[in-house]
């Protein structure tokens, strides 16, 4: 398995993990018909400006399959630059095989290397093996985020988590 930074020749591999990953959990804020809906073209382009704004993808590959990634997108305006919004996903079936953790360490010195001094995500408040997880990495609770996502008729609130780096 390789850790590396996701680019352009990505996109089919990256659009097959990313509808896989929608269509097996709800923690996502993508549908599955919104996921379905996207090309190839849609998912180059998303690397494309993910890249020149400084931001980046790393993933888990293996035979040319993503089996897992972790998103920083870096502020674009100069008085924000030091912070990056974080999102993480893992192909269920490779849950609980450290592939997480390879990929939020691999991500997080890259972020480190490009002057990010604070990581913030938004977990859904239900999803406790996100929490612990993050927890365990010394990401801090720092906020409520109420109505995240409205799902099946519901509303489920999201909890704010930060991560302050060297």
């Amino acid at each position: 398995m390789t850790y590396r930074l996701v680019n352009e020749n990505d996109a089919a591999a990256f659009l097959e993990f990313f509808r896989i990953i929608v269509s097996e959990t709800d923690n996502l804020a993508c549908s599955e018909s919104e996921a379905e809906a996207m090309t190839e073209e849609d998912e180059k382009n998303f690397i494309r400006s993910m890249n020149d704004s400084g931001s980046f993808s790393v993933a888990a590959a293996e035979d040319g399959i993503i089996l897992g990634s972790c998103d920083i997108r870096i502020q674009r305006k100069e008085r924000l630059r030091h912070r990056a919004e974080m999102g993480i996903a893992v192909r269920k079936e490779y849950w609980g095989k450290g592939i997480a953790q390879h990929i939020l360490e691999a991500a997080i010195a890259e972020a480190e290397r490009r002057c990010v001094r604070k990581i913030y995500l938004t977990v859904r408040a239900d999803n406790e093996r996100a929490k612990s997880f993050y927890k365990r990495n010394g990401f801090k609770l720092s906020g409520t985020d109420r109505m995240l996502f409205f799902i099946d008729g519901n509303y489920i609130d999201g909890e704010q988590y930060e991560l302050i780096l060297r």
